[in-house]
């Protein structure tokens, strides 16, 4: 089978997401399927089992696009099946594509772009499945029409955890065109072992926006800081409230204690991890939550919220702490109680790798293969 994957973000683009598609790529190759990649960038040149093909990021806009539609509309042409990973322009050009040439399309549902393009304008505090039911601005509007448009015309639709399948059947796509395959990461390196540091370190990896709440953590730092004056907060990540949280950290005079890293790859997130007491990622929405599996991986604990896929992957309690969005007053509460029980910690660092049994990379390749191989025989 011909597989045509694209996307808008490949390596070496930094994260997660755009390491999964090389390994998704390779995968699937390795399984008999006849893959091509069509990505945004300029990958690094070397051997690769399946063919890739990119659009530089410095043509203009309107020439990149036009550019990758044009590659799109001729790779499509000798492929079976086109896979799209990005709701947007290359989910949209997929979509065109696959009808011109009558070509089966899947759709991976992995976020809302149309919500957090939204939320970083200041157009909406709604959380994301308000947000489905409400009228906006009409560039907003536009966005979520185009992505319904996308989903609707899939033959079927990825959803990376029973979360996003119900925000999607919200949308309108029916249930049963919706197969939930949860991320994975175990198919990176092994990571350091986790060793508990003698002064306490938090530690947050993700984008800087509005609904990852990390200015709320910056505040807390300050009152937990009178108990432990030697906590280190480090923040991996780069976007938009990057200035707003480094501004707010000097106010408080918190200098000393927050390392904004920017953007790292995801071996140096993953030492970073290996040296810290907690994870924390204080967020509005999730629709699963690849840090935290990262987090689980190198057995360091998590507190997080019960939003999204988080309550999918952690059990209050069990491999973790689910504490309210915001709640300044229980999540310093859960700080203090996560750095002050060592029992605690160890625990859930233990319960944290059991857990990810249910998340392995095996699954979403046989998942994956199923599913292409049901839509085309």
């Amino acid at each position: 089978m011909r597989v045509l994957i694209t996307t808008g973000i490949f390596p070496p683009d930094i994260g997660g997401p755009a390491t999964q598609i090389e390994y998704l790529a390779s995968g699937l190759s390795r399984r008999g399927f006849s893959v091509s990649v069509l990505t945004y960038g300029a990958p690094e040149k070397k051997v690769r089992p399946f063919l890739l093909f990119a659009v530089s990021k410095v043509w203009p806009a309107g020439l990149r696009h036009f550019l990758y539609f044009f590659k799109l509309f001729f790779l499509a042409r000798r492929s079976d099946l086109i896979y799209t990973t990005d709701l947007y322009s290359p989910g949209y050009y997929s979509m065109l594509a696959a009808k011109f040439w009558r070509k089966k399309l899947v759709v991976r549902f992995a976020g809302d772009s149309a919500w957090e393009t939204a939320q970083n304008r200041g157009e909406t505090q709604d959380d994301i499945v308000s947000f489905q039911e409400k009228k906006y601005s009409a560039a907003i509007e536009k966005m979520k029409e185009r992505r319904k448009k996308i989903m609707l015309a899939a033959d079927a639709v990825i959803a990376v955890s029973e979360f996003m399948k119900n925000l999607a059947v919200k949308i309108g796509v029916a249930s049963g065109k919706i197969k939930v395959v949860y991320n994975s990461i175990d198919f990176l390196p092994s990571p350091p072992a986790w060793h508990d540091p003698q002064e306490p370190v938090l530690v947050f990896s993700g984008r800087l926006t509005p609904w990852k709440g990390v200015e709320m953590l910056v505040r807390i730092l300050d009152k937990i800081k009178e108990k432990y004056p030697e906590i280190i907060f480090e923040i991996l990540g780069g976007g938009s409230e990057k200035e707003k949280l480094q501004k707010l950290s000097r106010e408080l005079g918190l200098e000393k204690n927050i390392n904004f890293q920017g953007r790292v790859s995801e071996e140096e997130s993953h030492r970073i991890f290996a040296r810290s007491s907690v994870f924390v990622l204080n967020t509005n929405y999730e629709g699963l939550p690849h840090s935290v599996l990262n987090a689980f991986r190198v057995g360091l604990p998590v507190i997080t919220t019960p939003v999204g896929g988080n309550p999918e992957v952690v059990q209050s309690g069990v491999n973790g702490l689910l504490v309210p969005y915001n709640d300044e007053r229980a999540w310093e509460e859960a700080i203090f109680k996560m750095l002050e029980d060592n029992f605690l910690r160890e625990k859930f660092s233990i319960e944290g790798k059991r857990t990810l049994e249910k998340f392995k990379w095996e699954n979403v390749l046989q998942k994956t293969s199923e599913l292409f191989k049901s839509l085309t025989e």
